[in-house]
């Protein structure tokens, strides 16, 4: 392939918007694209998706790795998969070209000193009404000086992990790839979550999910998280479910810390009503920006509120509700869309080959990893998460419904076999 004559390596934030997908990706577009509006979104930069390209030019990887994506869904599972992790392991393998490193550097420290930064992937095919990438592409967070190169390299490399190759065969996009790296001044957040503008199942009703700490242990399943309803029309606020969160995620001196909470600091409260209603509010106001309902990430540092991620919803599939039925376990669901199946329970995305097409997967908690098996399912069901998490939106692309029972160890009650249609109130016999 031919060596671009220009190459636009790093861009600032402020100098992108909605036309440069290309360049920065879904991610860094959209992030772009509120800043020009005024939204408050954390200051940062972008390696671009020409950086990316030029660099695997200059490494001699590109040809193999565009024939990689076309001939993509013409491999088994277990030749993808390998196919997969031989392209990963080749561009993690990769040194920055000198020039970009050295810009990247001076960008990073011109956004303070001993700055720490959030490193985002942001591939040109997500972030889209047609594509869900959530959570396929790596993250970093409180990320500082030169350790920021390894972490370009590895946002490049996530590009070519096996959950996103399974996806992009799914959705059959077989052109060459692309993938810019989002660093944004690191938001050291006390409170955060996600929201739907739209709740999938209650359209008339915003659904904002909060917890303590920083938000990846909303987006990641990893607690249960308090669930606000906040109607659409009026701002008020309509109802308030408390989750248990075991953990929270803050800043340390050295990177992020887990820290354990014990019930008190558990059940407590993340927001009071009035801040619900600030963010349903910015919510709103991000909406009627784009035009269309958006699943978005927010974050409290005291008082400050700011937003780090918002993209189209693609959780807002048609109903298939029926009549209604007595529940033998409700949950949070997504969307109003119903399924049935045999239960499968597995504990590891490596029993994918357990799972029959059209069973109700069941686990404690699912990741991207899963990809490859939900796409076979009839519907999603796990113990852990709330609506707003990866597993939940990737599930609902990928299967019938998805939803996060209430209570602990509801895995453990069902059996492999069981006959159970799954609804957003619940499993169902």
């Amino acid at each position: 392939m031919a060596q671009a004559t220009h190459v636009r390596r790093i861009v600032d934030l402020s100098e992108v918007g909605l036309a440069d997908v290309g360049l920065v990706g879904g991610k860094g577009a959209n992030l772009g694209e509120m800043i020009a509006a005024g939204f408050p979104v954390p200051p940062g930069f972008v390696v671009t998706a020409e950086a990316y390209l030029d660099a695997m030019e200059h490494a001699g990887l590109r040809d193999e790795l565009a024939e990689h994506a076309r001939t993509a869904g013409e491999l088994a599972p277990e030749a993808l998969a390998e196919a997969a992790r031989r392209a990963k392991d080749s561009v993690r393998a990769c040194v920055l070209p000198t020039a970009l490193a050295d810009e990247a550097l001076e960008r990073l420290d011109a956004l303070g000193p001993e700055v720490r930064v959030a490193v985002r992937s942001s591939a040109t095919a997500e972030d889209s009404t047609d594509t869900s990438f959530a959570g396929m592409n790596e993250t970093f967070t409180n990320v500082r000086g030169p350790e920021l190169l390894q972490r370009i390299t590895d946002c490049w490399a996530s590009l070519f992990g096996e959950r996103v190759a399974s996806y992009r065969v799914d959705r059959q996009l077989f052109d060459e790839p692309a993938i810019a790296v989002v660093v944004q001044q690191m938001v050291a957040s006390d409170r955060s979550g996600v929201m739907f503008t739209v709740d999938p199942a209650l359209r008339e009703q915003i659904l904002i999910e909060a917890a303590l700490g920083l938000g990846e242990v909303v987006v990641s399943g990893r607690v249960e998280p308090d669930t606000h309803h906040v109607d659409r029309a009026t701002a008020m606020l309509r109802d308030v479910r408390i989750g248990c969160q075991s953990v929270r995620i803050t800043t340390g001196p050295d990177g992020d810390v887990v820290e354990e909470l014990d019930a008190a600091d558990g059940w407590r409260r993340g927001l009071t009503d009035d801040e619900v209603v600030r963010v349903a509010n910015l919510g709103l106001d991000i909406e009627r920006h784009y035009g269309s309902p958006q699943d978005i990430e927010w974050a409290f540092v005291g008082d400050k509120l700011f937003v780090v991620r918002s993209r189209p919803m693609t959780t807002l599939e048609p109903s298939t509700l029926g009549a209604s039925e007595t529940p033998i376990l409700q949950g949070l669901g997504v969307g109003d869309r119903h399924a049935s199946g045999h239960v499968r329970i597995l504990t590891s995305p490596k029993d994918g080959h357990l799972l029959a097409d059209g069973d109700v997967l069941v686990a404690a908690m699912t990741s991207p990893d899963w990809v490859a098996t939900m796409r076979r399912a009839s519907a999603l069901v796990t113990d852990a998460g709330g609506s707003t998490c990866h597993a939940a939106i990737v599930g609902t692309r990928t299967s019938g419904d998805s939803r996060n029972p209430d209570g602990h160890d509801d895995a453990a009650r069902r059996r492999h076999g069981d006959r159970r249609r799954s609804r957003r109130s619940g499993l169902r016999r």
